[in-house]
């Protein structure tokens, strides 16, 4: 059976644990454990978990953790395990009575337990309660009967299903930022999905009410889709692309198990991510505080090396940022972009006042430092959870040393805002930014905005006319050294459609425009443009 958190205090991990509060709420079931990674993840919490943390993302919450108790009872939590010593020396006196009153177990967990000594036992306990024994030898329930399910990997569990159906398996969770298909590398059988899951209009059946398995056909396949969580208005669904052949009944209803094991394996694998996640956004915080100094560099550099990492001298800061997304939309999009940088060992991830994503990223990785490659991950990554739609910018800092890593996080910053002002979205890298930081202080925005109407006031008066975009060609023209074949390649038009439209250019500034000696202030008139519009 599940365990209580009277039971979780006996474990080993615990020895020399204490009960702080609630000491009448001991016998709350824990299912599952959670690390918390941020101040608001309480919110994605899905009940019956017992939330640890080593009470750095608390730090934001001093004057409010009363009411993160109450937040906590709210979202179903079984308890809460602090790390003390470390970030908070001890637990305010106030959110003890509201834990107390609340019946709900606060504990002090030992700080050199390990989070995974805590929560293993705690998940085999909840995967002996919840797998089913099933006899037939052939089927899935077989294959995985004699086998302990937090042994086996998520990916063994699609390929084993995949074999099972004779045909590919896709695995979708927004709400962790998955997306995972067997056999490996399908990302034809993901997109095909994806399309059928998200279109409406296709071919629709339900196979079986009670247990939520659908039909849907189109584009030459179909699917069999089932629901395994909702959560936050995100769904997680398993996946069958017939691609073969149209599953039987009897695999429908080794689907309706594997469903089960699925989503067992994925709430193990969220609780693992939570421990990265907490570890590297404790981290990226301390690390983005201008005033850590270098000892505090050193304690993190150990910290790090403890388990297995190690922190690179110098890295390039890189912030991801999202345009009109809501919270729940942002944490998907953000445990996407987190779950596929930190697949290698050398960047660091994490969240900042759930904002925006902040990647370290070391100095030699060109995969994820060239703006294409980046904007190619992020992309794919974006279109694998069906957020192709999402916009976003990102802003990429200079080469800094780790013990200087503020300093890389604001360039980073600096890049992000200049670059979404003046380009819109994309990547914008804070090596470009150096002329609009010089001019878009406010005290120059008089003498900014008068020299560029100066210079191109009547270009722009003829484009708002017009509904034209002479200054687009101008730009253009200028930046490819005046020459009218380049151009037209740049901007995918014919060269006499150029030579048309700069010819309106010379002709409304007077033949000024195409002066060697006077080029330069049309040059700068147009890169300042966007500081004015």
């Amino acid at each position: 059976m599940a365990l209580t958190v009277e039971q979780v205090l006996d474990l080993p991990a615990m020895l020399g644990s204490a009960l702080l509060a609630g000491k009448n709420g001991t016998n709350r079931i824990v299912e599952t454990a959670t690390v918390l990674d941020a101040p608001d993840a309480v919110r994605w919490l899905r009940g019956r978990e017992l939330v640890l943390t080593s009470t750095y993302p608390l730090l934001q919450l001093r004057h409010d953790l009363d009411k993160f108790v109450h937040d906590l009872v709210d979202h179903g939590a079984s308890g809460l395990g602090l790390k003390l010593n470390r970030y908070m020396k001890s637990v305010p006196q106030e959110m003890i009575d509201c834990a107390n009153a609340l019946d709900f177990p606060i504990l002090v967990v030992p700080e050199n337990a390990a989070w995974v000594e805590i929560i293993t036992p705690v998940m085999s306990s909840f995967f002996e309660t919840r797998t089913p024994r099933v006899a037939q030898p052939e089927s899935l329930g077989g294959r995985f009967g004699q086998i302990m399910l937090p042994d086996i990997s998520l990916e063994q569990l699609l390929a084993e299903l995949s074999k099972l159906m004779s045909n590919p398996i896709v695995v979708i969770s927004p709400m962790d930022g998955l997306s995972l298909s067997a056999p490996h590398k399908s990302e034809a059988d993901i997109q095909a999905a994806l399309t059928l899951l998200e279109e409406d209009g296709w071919k629709s059946e339900c196979l079986d009410p009670a247990n939520e398995l659908h039909r849907r056909s189109g584009r030459g396949t179909s699917v069999v889709f089932s629901p395994y969580e909702r959560a936050n208005g995100m769904i997680g669904n398993l996946v069958v692309v017939e691609k073969t052949r149209q599953l039987t009944g009897a695999e429908l209803e080794d689907l309706v198990y594997a469903k089960m094991l699925i989503s067992l394996k994925i709430r193990q694998n969220r609780t693992d991510q939570s421990v990265i996640f907490e570890r590297q956004n404790e981290f990226v915080l301390s690390l983005t505080d201008r005033s850590i100094g270098s000892q505090n560099v050193s304690a993190l550099t150990a910290r790090y090396a403890a388990i297995g990492k190690r922190l690179h001298p110098r890295y390039v800061c890189i912030i991801i940022a999202f345009q009109d997304v809501d919270t729940d939309h942002f944490r998907a999009l953000s445990s996407a972009l987190r779950v596929h940088f930190t697949k290698s060992d050398g960047p660091i991830t994490g969240v900042i006042n759930n904002e925006h994503v902040v990647v370290m990223v070391p100095e030699d990785d060109d995969e994820i430092c060239r703006p294409d490659a980046l904007t190619e991950q992020i992309n794919t990554q974006m279109r694998k959870i069906g957020a192709h739609a999402a916009i976003w910018s990102a802003g990429v800092s200079q080469i800094t040393a780790v013990n200087h890593f503020y300093r890389a996080y604001e360039q980073a910053k600096q890049a992000l805002d200049h670059g979404r002002s003046a380009n819109g979205v994309g990547v914008h890298l804070y090596d470009e930014t150096g002329f609009y930081r010089l001019f878009s202080r406010s005290s120059m925005q008089p003498d900014v905005q008068r020299f560029v109407h100066e210079w191109l006031g009547t270009l722009i008066e003829h484009d708002q006319k017009h509904k034209v975009n002479l200054l687009e060609t101008f730009r253009t023209f200028l930046d490819c050294d005046t020459n009218y074949r380049e151009t037209a390649r740049t901007l995918n038009i014919h060269h006499n459609t150029v030579r048309y439209r700069i010819g309106l250019v010379v002709s409304m500034t007077h033949k000024k425009a195409l002066q060697p000696k006077l080029r330069l202030h049309y040059h700068l008139a147009l890169k300042l443009l966007p500081l004015v519009s």
